[in-house]
């Protein structure tokens, strides 16, 4: 993310740093990966990932399917 606002686009609520809960449904299993750094709305709780951290946990789905992992459950 090269910008970060300081408006949430959707509500008007201030963003902020914070942390989320990511989830994956990968049909054979589910991927949740606990306390993962992002950028939250106060008022409303929409949340954006920097582009680094998108790329973690696309590595993280990706091992998870190649190794047809039913469930995992991480935090970062």
């Amino acid at each position: 993310m090269t910008h970060i606002p300081s408006k949430c686009p959707f509500c008007g609520g201030n963003i902020e740093k914070g942390t989320t809960t990511f989830t994956a449904d990968l049909q054979t299993g589910v991927v949740v990966v606990r306390n993962v750094p992002a950028l939250v709305c106060s008022q409303c709780g929409e949340d954006w990932l920097e582009d680094s951290t998108a790329e973690n946990l696309e590595a993280i789905t990706q091992r998870a399917r190649a190794q047809k992992t039913q469930l995992e459950m991480i935090s970062m």
